[in-house]
């Protein structure tokens, strides 16, 4: 447990470092398309992401994506902040990954999909460029894992991880 009482700690250190930080304030390229690849939960994902608030100390994104392997469908949605000049940045947000095992059968009678969500509460490195071009990004994350009871969604029990995201695109 004490690792992960160093993450909270670095992470709330990190967020406290961005808003004495500006970000950059006139980013043409609003919008950016990427392959996400994570350690835990939907271990890919092609997401769209866009560049909704543009301020002095950061700008703020909204992502979605979608995710399918085998018998698995899975939807990441999160906000980012990011700060930096230029196309190097500081970036950290949450992405909530919603995560069905057996989606086929969600709407069956006698349901016997699994439904699961991941949090990842995370803090890393952001390189886009203003105008476009490459787009790539480098997240840790404790990673928080619910499964509640297939008869009773509410009462989840939570377990808690380590994890990551690389992610490579392009931003136009």
């Amino acid at each position: 447990m004490r690792f992960y009482s160093k993450v909270f700690a670095f992470l709330v250190i990190a967020a406290a470092c961005v808003l004495s930080l500006k970000a950059q304030e006139n980013f043409t390229a609003r919008n950016s398309i990427y392959v996400d690849a994570a350690t835990r939960g939907a271990y890919y994902s092609v997401n769209y992401e866009r560049i909704f608030s543009q301020g002095e100390k950061f700008s703020k994104t909204w992502q979605a994506g979608f995710s399918l392997l085998n018998d698995v469908i899975a939807f990441p949605l999160g906000i980012h902040f990011f700060t930096g000049h230029q196309r190097d940045h500081f970036e950290f947000g949450l992405t909530i990954v919603p995560y069905i095992e057996k989606y086929e059968k969600l709407f069956s009678p006698g349901n016997i999909s699994d439904k699961k969500i991941y949090l990842f509460p995370g803090a890393g490195y952001r390189y886009q460029k203003p105008n476009g071009g490459f787009f790539f990004k480098a997240i840790i994350a404790p990673v928080i894992y619910l499964d509640p009871p297939s008869d009773h969604f509410w009462k989840m029990g939570g377990k808690l991880y380590t994890g990551g995201n690389l992610s490579a695109g392009i931003s136009f």
